[in-house]
């Protein structure tokens, strides 16, 4: 009896070594497979200044726009000739929308003058946009402000 105990109980403990745990299905993260601010930085910043001039940000645009695809509801809204990408006119406009969105939002939601969206700023800010698609209709933005505030609120209060 005391054979077939130390059998079954060796016989346990090698299967418990050699089983393997079941791997967890990773969703990607956004910004997941994109390189890091010091990787671009070391990559693209050829004078080393640790800022990139003109021809440096061209360059990593040249790099990395085979890699991005623009959502489907800005590829209409930019895709002029409805060729389903866009050329370098098309980019250049999409470009120019965006970088004038980016200084809408800081100057509207950026408190602190710092020139930067700070994590509560940035909520806010998030909370105001619109959905994907949908237009600026101004009392859902109103709503969504408040419901971001009183969200803040409830978690000062705690």
């Amino acid at each position: 009896m005391k054979k077939v105990l130390l059998f079954l109980s060796v016989f346990v403990i090698a299967i418990g070594i050699h089983a393997k745990p079941e791997q967890e299905s990773k969703k990607p993260r956004p910004g997941e497979g994109r390189p890091s601010r010091e990787e671009v930085m070391k990559k693209f910043d050829k004078d080393g200044d640790g800022k990139l001039n003109d021809e440096e940000k061209a360059e990593l645009r040249k790099k990395m726009s085979g890699k991005r695809k623009l959502p489907p509801f800005l590829m209409e809204k930019f895709d002029k000739d409805g060729d389903g990408e866009l050329n370098e006119s098309e980019r250049a406009e999409a470009r120019k929308t965006m970088e004038g969105r980016r200084k809408e939002m800081i100057a509207k939601f950026d408190k602190d003058g710092d020139g930067k969206l700070n994590l509560e700023e940035r909520k806010a800010a998030m909370a105001d946009r619109p959905n994907p698609g949908e237009g600026n209709k101004p009392e859902e933005k109103e709503k969504k402000v408040k419901d971001a505030k009183k969200k803040k609120g409830k978690k000062e209060k705690k």
